[in-house]
This record gives structure tokens, sequence and C-alpha cells, in this order.
């Protein structure tokens, strides 16, 4: 295993009055496919901020909770809230206007994945899959904690499969002076992203708030303190993407019309 690629977090404004640590997105569009973008917000429950109404159309969205509490409403009439270790996978498809506003608590914390969707699927109709308290399995022994949010993870099967693209996703947290090991698929791109504490990626030092993308192979992560970080990978779509804003297709026509539809009030009819 080697490091091909390492992904630092920035500040980045986004929503309304929202400063999100964009860990990759736009720029990096190609280099992790399947997956688009990761942000890890932090919001303040008390402030009026937040992610009013926009569209989304052409791949999903995972949001998962740290703290707090989130409030998702769209316009097809569904609402819903997550809570701390819950989790949202929105596949926004043809299209779908939605908002994510936070409860009333001083910290309201957790990621946000964009996952691409392959061309045959990105006019399907919006859905969601919901993990909720005491959903997500888990394994939990000397000092390992998993949370299998996608995939499989040893013999435990996540509550969400995506087999088309493979993915993989884990929670992970460590306690001082443990490792783990875990292996990348030849056939997958992904990335370890750390976001709380220091520890060994194999024989590199981790830097905090920080994404790495790996060749396939076995890792081992140690620990140097208490440790939480996010483990992905998928199988790579390997199509063509254009991405502006929340829209993410295939080709640059494809944009033009969806952003026509919008304008023409047409948006996911």
């Amino acid at each position: 295993m080697t490091i091909i690629n390492t992904y630092k977090g920035k500040k980045t404004p986004e929503g309304s009055g929202v400063t999100v640590t964009r860990v990759f997105g736009f720029y990096q569009k190609n280099e992790l496919d399947p997956f688009l973008m990761l942000d890890l917000f932090q919001l303040d429950g008390t402030k009026k901020a937040g992610f009013d109404w926009h569209p989304h159309k052409g791949f999903e969205t995972i949001t998962y909770m740290l703290d707090g509490t989130f409030k998702h409403e769209d316009n097809l009439g569904n609402k819903g809230e997550l809570k701390p270790g819950e989790l949202q996978w929105m596949t926004a498809g043809k299209g779908i206007y939605h908002k994510e506003m936070p409860g009333k608590e001083k910290v309201i914390r957790g990621f946000q994945f964009w996952v691409n969707l392959p061309k045959k699927q990105k006019l399907i109709p919006p859905n969601y899959t919901y993990i909720k308290t005491g959903e997500m399995p888990s394994f939990n022994k000397n000092g390992q904690l998993v949370r299998v949010i996608s995939g499989h993870f040893n013999d435990i099967e996540g509550p969400i499969q995506k087999n088309m693209l493979g993915i993989n996703i884990y929670h992970i947290s460590l306690d001082k002076d443990k490792e783990i090991s875990l292996v990348r698929q030849d056939d997958k791109n992904g990335f370890v992203y750390f976001y709380q504490g220091h520890g060994k990626l194999n024989d590199t030092t981790t830097d905090d708030n920080t994404a790495y993308k790996l060749t396939p192979g076995e890792i081992t992560i140690k620990a140097n303190e208490h440790l939480e970080f996010i483990f992905a990978e998928g199988r790579p779509i390997n199509e063509p993407v254009a991405w502006y804003g929340p829209i993410v297709m295939n080709t640059q026509k494809e944009l033009e019309e969806t952003f026509k539809d919008i304008k023409n009030e047409t948006f996911g009819s």
C-alpha cells in the first residue's frame, strides 16, 4: 500500500450562513470516483444558519450525524429528523428539492458524502434509506469500534448495500495504542479520512482533518491517542462528469437542460 494523494480539509462557505470543512470536492471530481465530495459540517443551532431549499439531481447524498440533530424536508412531502449516530442515504435521481436545517443544540456536527450515479441510474425516481438509532451494526472489541454504514466488514453486513458500486463505508474508533488492519480492494477507489486524533497509517504519521487516497492492499492503522476516522471505497464508474453546483450529469448539454427545467419550474418531472 502506498499513498497516492493527500486531501487536507479546507473551510468553505455553503448554504445559508454555514461554513463546512471540505475534504475533497469539485476540483478532485474524478480522483476518487465514485465519490464526488466529502464535507464535515459543524453548526450552531442557536443561530439562523443551515441549508435552505435547493435542488439535487444525478447523484446521492449521505448525511451521517455525530452530534445534535438535523431536520430534513423535501418537495415530495417527506420529512424527518436525524439524531447522533443516524444516517440518511438520499438518491436524488431525476431531481428533488430539499432543505436540511439544524435542531436547537449548540453543537451540530456530521458528515455529508456525495456519491455519483452511473448514467443508467441518473434519472431514476428519488428515494431514501434511513439508519435510525440502534440499526447500524458494529464490531466492538478490545478498543476497536467499527460501525458498518454500507457493505461488509468481516462477517458483518451493513444496512445499505450498493452492489453495483460495491461501496464499503465504515466509521472507526480506536482507543489509544490500539490498531486495526483493513484491505483496500483491487477493483475499487477509496480513501481514509482522519478527523479526530493522530495515529500511524502503516509507517506514515497521520494529520488530522486529512484524507488519504491509497493503492490497493492491506493497511494497518494504529492510534497514538483516541482516533476517529472514515474508511470508504467503491468501484469507479469511469464515465464523464459534468458538474455544476448541486447537479451532476454526464454532459454539458444535460446540465443546461436541467437548469432550463429549474427556470421553467419543470425540474424533476
